[in-house]
């Protein structure tokens, strides 16, 4: 005779607890997105000076470049120009189809031209 969870000796108790309640799926769910977080990239001296050179040539041309940007553990990208670059606040002010958008030196991930 097969036995199911009602015959004498199996395990009744535990059966209602494969439930999972909100509040753990909720940690499960951050838990998971954690775990894919990248660190914050760091761009060495050499590094720069090149994205400074890409820049300057960009900016003479009117080129569109591609700027990726490291922002809360994830990489994004967008496509513009950039219009001006401020020193003060740290800051790229770019043209993009959405409108203006202002970027952060610390942010930077790299840059690439997208055409000239």
């Amino acid at each position: 005779m097969r036995g199911n969870k009602l015959t004498p000796g199996s395990n009744v108790r535990w059966e209602s607890s494969r439930m999972i309640l909100p509040e753990h799926r909720e940690q499960w769910l951050h838990y998971q997105e954690q775990q894919t977080k990248e660190k914050k990239p760091e761009l060495d001296p050499q590094r720069w000076e090149e994205l400074e050179w890409l820049l300057g040539e960009a900016m003479r041309d009117n080129a569109t470049l591609s700027f990726t940007y490291w922002k809360d553990g994830f990489f994004s990208s967008f496509t513009g120009t950039c219009h001006y670059i401020n020193h003060e606040q740290r800051q790229f002010h770019l043209i993009t189809d959405q409108g203006v958008v202002y970027l952060q030196f610390a942010d930077l991930a790299d840059i690439e031209v997208v055409s000239f």
